[in-house]
């Protein structure tokens, strides 16, 4: 007689969605302390297609979307992470929020996302004008993508594209 497996063939996809959903509650937690709201995750409907919006504020003033680490450590942001990424801009582009965060739970790859994207050919470069750029330390390459750090505050990026956008106007 055979023996059933003890662990699950996709143990390990199930364990990152459980690790991203505590982020998500973690960056809700933090956002509600810094906005004085509740945050929400919801799907919208923008055209004929349906989005999740990682967080949204009750009065849809705030719309995030979380960017998690990539699966493995890696020192560059892969062709795919990158193109999610976009991806995430264009869907906060469309909604009719005022504050449109994109949130990286990691520091290397909001830095690096961030260099990279100013090194873009303009269409791409300009997909990230209005869209706040910020970081919430709550993955480290260091430790296994566990929690590695009190998180208080997002920080946002000072010179981000919006900032520079404005400035420009």
């Amino acid at each position: 007689m055979r023996k059933k497996d003890s662990q699950p063939i996709f143990s390990y996809r199930r364990t990152l969605h459980e690790r991203n959903q505590i982020r998500k509650r973690m960056v809700a937690h933090i956002l509600r302390a810094n906005f004085k709201k509740e945050f929400r995750t919801c799907r919208i409907l923008v055209g004929d297609q349906f989005f999740t919006i990682d967080l949204m504020s009750e009065d849809d003033e705030i719309a995030a979307k979380i960017v998690n680490p990539c699966r493995m450590p890696c020192k560059k942001i892969s062709s795919g992470k990158f193109q999610q990424i976009l991806s995430a801009i264009i869907v906060l582009k469309s909604i009719d929020s005022k504050r449109k965060l994109l949130i990286f739970t990691n520091k290397k790859m909001y830095e690096e996302f961030s260099s990279s994207i100013r090194s873009m050919p303009k269409p791409i470069r300009d997909a990230a004008f209005g869209i706040i750029m910020s970081w919430i330390p709550l993955s480290d390459e260091s430790d296994d993508y566990e929690y590695s750090e009190p998180a208080t505050a997002f920080r946002d990026n000072q010179n981000s594209f919006s900032q520079t956008r404005r400035g420009q106007q």
